[in-house]
């Protein structure tokens, strides 16, 4: 499996206001939980020569408004989450060949240390009631495994127990029983799966020989939203060719969700909006759409 998790361009080849003028491309995003605010990872200041950039997390109303990087010098800092008060963010940071999680305040102050440990630890995931966080990490070998914590970093418990194959990308589901993920099942073709909260009863829902990636529930825990990537665009990027599909939680009633050529959404904390990027390389945008895909509106310049 590529790791398509936090750094999309890898496949393809302090201060916090941010000049609206730079180029910026957008990767994971999360809705606070009053719907007024986007937290999101973009990468900035690339450079073709040297394939040189930085990745950052930042915030921004969803009217647009008040552009400001939270994730401080960081070089790079991936996949953010909101605490359930919405008062904190939580997002993992790379140092060298490592990566750890973090939470701060909203205004990027505040920085704690969550996990100290080897290899990547990232794709955070609170659970409603915040008092537990999904994430995946390499720390017991090369692939990604799921690992639950409480929101203080202590009780680490691992769900997933395959060294063969990685488990990506957790989200909880609306009353924290559920988590929703992907897997590549050794074959090298994405689907997605969920498990109870302790991780029995792993199910897969999607099959077929497509790419299904970075799924997340609805608000009322009755549908799941992700991207796809048919194996007819294999030569194409996930970038370029994936699009946004829904279906019920047993994996049922799948459908494309309009025409919408998108790697990541999310649906807003009322499940009346979403929110996803749209764009190609290296400068991308993000977007809200009504659910069902319709009166789309373009949020960053």
């Amino acid at each position: 499996m590529k790791r398509i998790l936090y750094i999309f361009i890898l496949f393809l080849s302090g201060v916090c206001s941010i000049p609206a003028q730079n180029a910026m491309f957008y990767q994971s995003l999360a809705w606070s939980p009053d719907g007024k605010v986007l937290s999101f990872t973009a990468m900035s200041d690339y450079d073709e020569k040297t394939d040189n950039y930085r990745t950052g997390i930042f915030t921004l109303k969803t009217n647009g408004e008040s552009l400001q990087k939270i994730s401080g010098a960081a070089v790079h800092a991936f996949s953010s989450a909101w605490s359930a008060d919405g008062k904190r963010i939580f997002f993992s940071a790379e140092n060298g060949q490592e990566s750890n999680i973090f939470s701060g305040t909203k205004d990027g102050s505040d920085l704690i240390q969550l996990t100290k440990n080897a290899g990547q630890n990232t794709a955070v995931s609170v659970s409603p009631d915040g008092k537990r966080i999904a994430f995946m990490s390499t720390r017991d070998g090369k692939k990604y495994q799921i690992y639950v914590m409480n929101a203080d970093g202590s009780d680490v418990k691992k769900l997933t127990n395959d060294a063969s194959v990685s488990f990506c990308n957790p989200v909880w589901s609306e009353n924290g029983k559920r988590l929703v993920y992907y897997s590549d099942k050794g074959d090298g073709k994405d689907q997605i799966w969920m498990m109870n909260a302790d991780g029995a009863n792993q199910t897969q829902l999607t099959n077929g020989s497509g790419h299904n990636i970075f799924p997340s529930f609805s608000p009322d825990g009755k549908r799941i939203i992700f991207s796809r990537r048919d194996e007819t665009d294999a030569g194409k990027s996930y970038v370029d060719a994936s699009y946004l599909f829904v279906m019920n939680t047993d994996g049922s009633k799948l459908k494309k969700l309009s025409e919408i050529n998108s790697f990541f959404a999310r649906f807003s904390p009322n499940g009346k909006k979403i929110a996803f990027v749209l764009g190609k390389f290296p400068a991308n945008a993000i977007y809200i759409a009504d659910a069902d895909g319709s009166n789309i509106k373009k949020l960053t310049k």
